[in-house]
Formats: structure tokens, C-alpha cells, sequence
């Protein structure tokens, strides 16, 4: 029996159609991811939470749309089909921070907001790293670059409430300070004053690092706090010496307490805390 020419060529074709080579789909795709791209690019900067809000709610829309439009192309076969469908499941997964931080924007939550921020740095950079390697120059890389914007933003509106928290932090601590007056002539006065001023200054240390770290600051927020654990650790040492009667001794680690004491107020400074550094009363 002849099989007709039309069927057999249909029958050929199908069989030996694998989809696109790579180049093709690299340009496919980078041309369906390229719009959404330069729109989370193009947003201005977030300065404040609803910014953030609104910023990352775009950004989850285009996300969700560059994963629906990738998914409807017709890919190559062989191993490249699994290499692009990994890169397209890393650039979904950068929907879910990116909507958690569009809800904890909307609530105000600072925790929220550095958490969901670097759990969507950290997916977006997984999906640039596939994507790259795969050799496409929108999807997942140029993803990374507008998400990176954002995540800047969120860092300047965390540390902008961090600053103030602390900065209000150290006000009240100066002032409850003041009251305590001045200490007593004797060991035994003195000693009282120096509870009570190490009873402020440990709840101090412990409010302040209790505040939201601003995403991408751990190191810079974790300096700081090892500075005030430095000099809180010399005062109530020099606290311990002058119950003992050791005087000498506590003269020394008041020295010494002086000396962590102006290295902790130099890390205040350069974080734009002048209050709880330097130029506090």
C-alpha cells in the first residue's frame, strides 16, 4: 500500500522536530522577558513602605507574566529542555519574597521587609546565575538588575526607621541618665549610681539591637552591637572591682571602659547615629 506524499512529509517533519535550536529560543525569550525587565528597572527607587508596597507588586505581575509567556514557548528538546525548565522554575521562585515583601510593606513590618528583601536577593541571584549560564541576557540577568533597585530602596527605608528608633533610644536613655544626679563621694555611693546607670545602659544595648536590621547591613548592625557589649562588659567589670574594694583595679577598667566606650561611639557616627555616639549629652 503507497502512503500519500502530503501524509508522509507531515509524518517526517514531526518526527524529526525537536523546536528551536538555543539561539532561537534565547531570542524568543529574551524578547518576551525584555518589556516586563525594563519596567521593574524603570520604577523610581522606593522611599517609603507604600513605595516598597507598590514597587514589589509590579514586580511580582512581571514576574508571574515572564514565567507564564517562558512556559507557552516551545523549547529545544535534549538537554537543554531540562536546563531552560530549571531556569524557569529559579525565576518563579522569585515571585513568593517578592510578594511577601509587597505584604509586609503593606503592614509596615520592618523585619518583614529585610527578610522578604534578602530572601528575593538571594532567589533573584540564583535565577541570574542559571539564566547566564544559559546565555540569556534578559530573563533572570536583567531581572536581578531592576529587583537590585528595590532592594536598595528597602534597605534606605529599614535603616531610615532604624536610625530613628535609635536615635529616639538613646534621647530617652540621656535623660533618665541625667535624673540619676550626680554620684556619691563614697565607694559605697558610687557603686549605687553604677547600678543603676548599668541597669539603663543594659536595657539600652538590648532595645537597640532589638530594632530591624536594614537588609544588607548584618555585618555593619553586628559590629555595632559587639562595641556596645564591649563597653557595657568595662563598666560593669570596673563595677565588680569597686564592690570588691579593689580600687586600683577599677580605675584601670574605667580606663578601659573609656577607650571601648569611644570606639563604640565611632561606629554610631559612621552609621548616622550622632546621638547615641559622639555628640550625645
Amino acid at each position: 500500500m503507497l502512503i500519500p506524499a502530503v501524509a508522509l512529509a507531515a509524518a517526517l517533519t514531526a518526527c524529526g522536530d525537536d523546536g528551536p535550536n538555543k539561539a532561537e529560543f534565547v531570542a524568543k525569550a529574551d524578547a518576551a522577558c525584555a518589556p516586563g525587565n525594563n519596567a521593574i528597572s524603570t520604577t523610581a527607587k522606593p522611599t517609603n513602605a507604600p513605595q516598597v508596597a507598590t514597587a514589589s507588586g509590579t514586580a511580582v505581575t512581571t514576574i508571574d507574566s515572564q514565567v507564564t509567556a517562558l512556559r507557552a514557548l516551545k523549547m529545544p528538546g535534549g538537554k537543554d529542555k531540562a536546563q531552560i525548565q530549571a531556569i524557569v522554575a529559579a525565576i518563579a521562585d522569585v515571585s513568593a519574597p517578592t510578594k511577601a515583601l509587597q505584604d509586609a510593606a503593606g503592614k509596615t513590618d520592618d523585619a518583614a521587609m529585610a527578610k522578604a528583601a534578602l530572601d528575593m536577593q538571594a532567589k533573584a541571584d540564583a535565577a541570574n546565575k542559571s539564566a547566564e549560564a544559559y546565555g540569556l541576557a534578559q530573563c533572570g540577568t536583567q531581572l536581578k538588575f531592576g529587583l537590585g533597585n528595590m532592594f536598595d530602596g528597602v534597605k534606605n527605608v529599614v535603616k531610615a526607621t532604624y536610625v530613628q528608633k535609635a536615635e529616639t533610644l538613646c534621647r530617652e536613655y540621656y535623660r533618665k541618665s541625667d535624673a540619676l544626679g550626680v554620684p556619691g563621694s563614697t565607694p559605697a555611693s558610687f557603686a549605687r549610681y553604677l547600678d543603676s546607670f548599668l541597669t539603663l545602659t543594659t536595657k539600652l544595648v538590648t532595645d537597640i539591637k532589638a530594632i530591624p536590621t536594614p537588609p544588607g547591613d548584618e555585618a555593619t548592625i553586628a559590629d555595632i552591637g559587639t562595641a556596645m557589649d564591649a563597653a557595657l562588659g568595662k563598666f560593669k567589670d570596673a563595677g565588680e572591682a569597686l564592690k570588691a574594694g579593689n580600687g586600683r583595679l577599677a580605675i584601670g577598667l574605667f580606663e578601659e571602659a573609656d577607650v571601648a566606650n569611644t570606639a563604640m561611639n565611632a561606629r554610631f557616627d559612621a552609621y548616622g547615629l550622632p546621638v547615641c555616639g559622639s555628640t550625645g549629652p
